[in-house]
This record gives structure tokens, C-alpha cells and sequence, in this order.
């Protein structure tokens, strides 16, 4: 494509060809077709390779990036360091769309001048057998340009950064890249929080275009990565003081974080993993209750107490198990 093309897809793609098709049979399908597709293959060892190069040969919107395995957030940021569009969008190798999804989102983005626009999604679900639309819990803010920094509550709300469009002279512009840990878990969080921390312009369109596929194989079913929910956490607070915005954002931050480490803590199914990551999440706690983050604002009284607790002896809140 010699043409600068509008939107650049993003297909982070490794060891799927199970479901590799159906996903790109979803974005060749688009009604939008002003797009370039990167399909970044990190170092697959199954039939994913070949599966690329066929739509590649087929359409020439298909463009094949084989590199290493790295891991998620390193592929991404190749990805992103590739792309020509005027926007991205990221779409997972196991999900697929709805077939007006980036038509939708383009012409929002443009008529609106935003930093970001998402959609709803409809999680597909291969382990319980069951589908639900997932949509945002502030009917108020759909179909409105807003500022997250005026609209704190969206920070709490999940990353699922494949639901959105993103501008990408923004992105370039404010540094939004991904942490570059090993595998495939959690790094869009961070990615996410940078996003909206930096973002001006953002719009929630209520539709459901996307579907999000649960599987027997999906990293957030894998019990290994123990402190990967610390590590984004870490560049979420780093991002936020270099950006000078997080005093501001401090308290909110603190009840993401309490979220995110309490469903990491709940999924771990042995005893001792549980005691390594309280312990860590205790050393958390004192630091966010030094910076002032812990307060009445979003905590209850009683739920300050017990994370008091847990700063000074973190076994004791472990044997209580009270959260």
C-alpha cells in the first residue's frame, strides 16, 4: 500500500490457529476498507504463520510482521512503532468483530475530534457456555465528548483496550506505549490508565461491535504471572507523577489499585502464592497510605482499618482473610 491508510489494525497474534481465521475474516469483512491490517506474529510455532501469509497473499491490506517471541507488550509497541494510520486499532487474534465497528468508531473520531473512542462488546463465553453485552455503568456519559480528568470514575472502569480507536499522533505525542513484561497478561492496564490520563477528547458509543471470546486457553484463566497486577500498577503511578497529574488522581487510583490486586489475590489457588502477594501488596498499601491515596473518599472506615492492618502485618490480615 503506497497510500497512507486511515487505520492501522493492530493483530497481536501467537499460537492461535484455532480462531486466527474467524478473526480475520471479521476485519477483511469490515465496511471500512481503508485500512492496513498488521498482523504481528510473535514467534509462533503453529500453523499461525501460515495463516497470515494466506490472507497476506489475498488481500493486500494484510501485512505479515514475524518477529521473536517477546511477549505482548513488546509486540504491541513494534506495532505501534509500524503503523501509518491515522489511527489504531487493536483487535485480539481469538476475538473478532462486528462487520461496521471501525466505520462507527472513524467517523466519530473524526467528526468529534477525539483522542479516543469505545464501544461496547459482548463477551463470548467458551468456558461457561454463556454471552452477556458488557457496557459501561454511566448511562450519562454515552454518546458525549468529555475529559476523563473531569470524569474520574472512568478509571476504574476495565482496560479492554480492543474496544477503541485511538488517534495515534496522541499517542506519539504523550509517549503511550506498552510495559514491556514477559508473556501476554496485564499489560494493557497501564497502557489504558495512560490513554485516558492524557486524553482530552473521548467518547463512549453504545454499541456492542466487538466480541471478546473467553476460552480455556485466555491468559486471565493462567495462575502464574504473581505480581504482574504490581508491576503495571507501578508504571500507572510512575506515568501518572511524570505527567503531573497524580495528586489529582491519587485517590482514585488507590481503589483501582485495591480492585486490581484484591481479584488477583482471590484467583490465586495456593496458599503460598496467596502469602508472597499479600506481602507485596502490603508493602503497596503503606506506600499509598503514605502518599495520602487512602482515604474516606472512596474507602469506608472499616476498610481503611483493616488495610492499616494489613501495612503493619500483613499475616495476620492473610489468617483473617476479611477484605
Amino acid at each position: 500500500m503506497d497510500r497512507t491508510p486511515q487505520i492501522s489494525v493492530l493483530v497481536p497474534c501467537y499460537n492461535v490457529e484455532q480462531y486466527l481465521r474467524q478473526c480475520l475474516d471479521s476485519i477483511s469483512a469490515q465496511t471500512f476498507e481503508d485500512m492496513e491490517i498488521l498482523c504481528l506474529n510473535d514467534g509462533s510455532t503453529d500453523s499461525t504463520p501460515a495463516i497470515i501469509r494466506e490472507y497476506a497473499d489475498k488481500d493486500a491490506r494484510f501485512i505479515m510482521v514475524d518477529k521473536s517471541n517477546s511477549g505482548y507488550g513488546a509486540t504491541m509497541n513494534v506495532g505501534l512503532e509500524k503503523a501509518r494510520g491515522k489511527y489504531i486499532a487493536i483487535v485480539e487474534s481469538d476475538d473478532y468483530i462486528e462487520p461496521t465497528m471501525m466505520e462507527v468508531l472513524y467517523r466519530e473520531a473524526e467528526e468529534n475530534r477525539l483522542d479516543l473512542v469505545r464501544c461496547f462488546y459482548t463477551i463470548r463465553n467458551e468456558v461457561k457456555g454463556a454471552d452477556k453485552v458488557v457496557e459501561y455503568p454511566f448511562a450519562e456519559l454515552y454518546d458525549k465528548v468529555f475529559c476523563p480528568l473531569d470524569e474520574q470514575r472512568v478509571f476504574l472502569i476495565a482496560p479492554s483496550i480492543w474496544v477503541g480507536l485511538y488517534n495515534r499522533e496522541f499517542l506519539d505525542v504523550n509517549g503511550i506505549r506498552f510495559l514491556e513484561t514477559p508473556g501476554a497478561s496485564y499489560q494493557d492496564t497501564s497502557f489504558a490508565f495512560k490513554v485516558y490520563a492524557s486524553a482530552k477528547r473521548i467518547k463512549f458509543v453504545p454499541k456492542a461491535l466487538h466480541n471478546y471470546r473467553i476460552n480455556s486457553n485466555s491468559s486471565v484463566t493462567s495462575p502464574g504471572k504473581l505480581f504482574y497486577v504490581c508491576t503495571e500498577d507501578e508504571e500507572i503511578r510512575r506515568f501518572a507523577k511524570e505527567k503531573d497529574v497524580y495528586e489529582e488522581l491519587k485517590e482514585v487510583l488507590a481503589l483501582r489499585a485495591y480492585g486490581s490486586y484484591k481479584w488477583n489475590y482471590n484467583r490465586l489457588s495456593s496458599r503460598s502464592l496467596k502469602r508472597q502477594f499479600i506481602k507485596r501488596w502490603a508493602k503497596d498499601v503503606s506506600v499509598q497510605f503514605k502518599e495520602g491515596a487512602i482515604t474516606r473518599r472512596y474507602f469506608s472506615k472499616s476498610r481503611i482499618f483493616r488495610l492499616k492492618v494489613m501495612s503493619k502485618c500483613s499475616l495476620v490480615y492473610y489468617f483473617t482473610r476479611k477484605f
